[in-house]
């Protein structure tokens, strides 16, 4: 096979996965590196083209315009790359093409075939060894495709040196008097199937674990769903974690909710949920998980030292939802929230008796007037002494006091029951 001829058959192949990948992104708008693969993969098809009519188009078109193509393609890869991880699109990955449009200023290097071809390799692996850093340092699912990749890539990187270092030797002048043409192509052609393999299978990795994520999580506040706190309450419970032997299932419930919806709207309602979610998704962040049971009930699972540390955590966020309003449609709405408590030891630890512990004093905090934590000791709900209670001044004020000081203050009495 010429050169000739498999530029042609690699060109349709990356159009036509351009083609594919096009689609993908007109159905995923919210995923933007299947546009980004897309152009790449266009940009590349394009540039074997314009490689493949040298002779019947001007040099400047099928040399310093194609090859700046196909630079230039490696690094919307690079930055399709970066999008599929979750990362920004760094300036970085115009360094390929950047290298070739600066290599060909200089008049020896854009008159000689050879010096071209080694400047057109080392761009590219350049672009190579950023796909390969992309691929090894970011990404916690389907390290060992990432891993295959980044090999591929490598094999990449060793052809291309070789193609350069074979074209400088021999002291090419044109394609034509390269010595072995397949030493060009059968390198990338391989490369170039192992990697659209490789990728495919990273993106049916990608699939499965966001059917994974939707069946845990709770599609309108995006924190776990009740299913997605059990497997978490799971995975607490098998923590090595002495500083915290204990595991802590805090309930909230959100006081008079049908009043919001009969009052605001239900759209007005589940904007709050929504914030409260957004709210104790970030206390919670770091600490244990977060999620909710369904309607306005919410629960979190952590590990704590002892129930001083859960009721300072759930009072925690109480008062912070009580301190501010939630902002609907121009309406100041003003939510609160009440807690239970109940805490067992990890190694003995049964969701189920938590649960209902936890329901326990749930109802006393309601049956006490909503806006208050109680916690379950022993089969036994007691009220958590609150800074709720105070006036709206009192209570900010007691937020801003020392915290070990004021969660003493709060459950000492609680703990010698």
């Amino acid at each position: 096979m010429d050169i000739l001829t498999g530029l042609i058959i690699w060109a349709a192949q990356a159009l036509t996965l351009c083609a594919l990948l096009f689609v993908q992104w007109m159905h995923r708008r919210d995923q933007m590196f299947f546009l980004s693969w897309s152009v790449g993969f266009g940009l590349f098809g394009t540039a074997l083209i314009l490689t493949g009519l040298r002779g019947q188009i001007p040099d400047f078109i099928s040399i310093e315009i194609a090859n700046t193509m196909a630079l230039a393609s490696v690094g919307v890869i690079v930055a399709g790359m970066q999008q599929f991880d979750g990362r920004r699109v760094d300036p970085y990955v115009a360094i390929p093409a950047l290298i070739w449009v600066g290599g060909m200023l200089l008049p020896f290097v854009r008159e000689d075939f050879a010096s071209r071809v080694i400047l057109y390799h080392v761009a590219a692996c350049i672009g190579y060894t950023m796909l390969i850093a992309l691929l090894l340092r970011h990404g916690e699912r389907s390290k060992w495709v990432r891993r295959i990749l980044a090999g591929i890539f490598g094999v990449h990187i060793v052809a291309s040196l070789l193609t350069a270092a074979v074209t400088a030797t021999a002291a090419a002048t044109s394609f034509s008097n390269v010595p072995s043409p397949s030493l060009i192509l059968l390198p990338g052609a391989f490369c170039f199937v192992a990697m659209v393999l490789t990728g495919a299978q990273m993106l049916t990795d990608r699939s499965e674990q966001k059917l994974k994520d939707l069946a845990l999580t709770d599609p309108l506040t995006g924190v776990l769903n009740r299913r997605g706190l059990i497997g978490d309450f799971h995975r607490l419970q098998q923590e090595d974690r002495p500083d915290k032997p204990l595991i802590a299932l805090l309930q909230f419930d959100l006081d008079n909710f049908k009043q919001v919806n009969d009052r605001y709207g239900h759209q007005a309602g589940d904007t709050v949920l929504v914030a409260f979610s957004q709210l104790a998704a970030l206390s919670f962040r770091g600490r244990g998980s977060f999620g909710r049971m369904g309607g306005e009930e919410f629960a979190s699972i952590l590990r704590v030292a002892d129930l001083v540390e859960a009721a300072s955590i759930a009072e925690g966020l109480r008062m912070t939802l009580a301190l501010q309003t939630i902002n609907s449609n121009g309406h100041q709405i003003a939510v609160t929230a009440s807690s239970g408590i109940a805490l067992q030891p990890s190694v003995t630890a049964n969701l189920d008796a938590l649960l209902s512990a936890a329901d326990r004093a749930l109802y006393t905090a309601k049956n006490a007037g909503r806006n208050c934590s109680a916690i379950d000791k022993d089969g036994t709900p007691c009220i958590v002494p609150s800074a709720s209670m105070l006036s709206q001044k009192a209570m900010t004020l007691e937020l801003h006091a020392d915290e070990q000081v004021n969660a003493l203050r709060r459950v000492t009495a609680i703990a010698s029951v």
